[in-house]
């Protein structure tokens, strides 16, 4: 599983666990949370809320409505391989790295460089 892109689910689910536990709680005589009728409503509705923005959430998720904020590590390494002088390094990234994008725009600089 990558964690990368699970820890939006992971997040939205631990908003719907923390919901369901405080509705839980404040139905149910604990002895580490006592909550009176006037209390025990407001954490109920807290907890309502929670658990309808983790729904939401893993429902945006799902259908792509949450943009992506930033730019990817391919992008940024990208980005940096398009500004690098050093024909050794460009070079060495041009033939070894892992990303068939970034060996590219590597191998496009050395053109640029004339080395190639």
């Amino acid at each position: 599983m990558n964690i990368k892109k699970a820890f939006p689910y992971l997040v939205a689910c631990y908003l719907i666990v923390v919901g369901l536990f405080f509705i839980i709680a404040s139905l149910i005589d604990t002895p580490f949370l006592e909550t009176q009728p006037p209390g025990s409503y407001l954490l109920s509705a807290v907890s309502i809320i929670f658990i309808g923005v983790g729904i939401c959430y893993i429902y945006l998720l799902y259908k792509g409505r949450i943009p992506k904020a930033g730019k990817s590590i391919a992008e940024v390494r990208r980005e940096a391989v398009e500004k690098m002088r050093d024909p050794g390094l460009l070079t060495k990234i041009a033939l070894e790295d892992s990303n068939p994008k970034t060996r590219k725009a590597a191998k496009e600089r050395l053109e640029d460089l004339k080395i190639l």
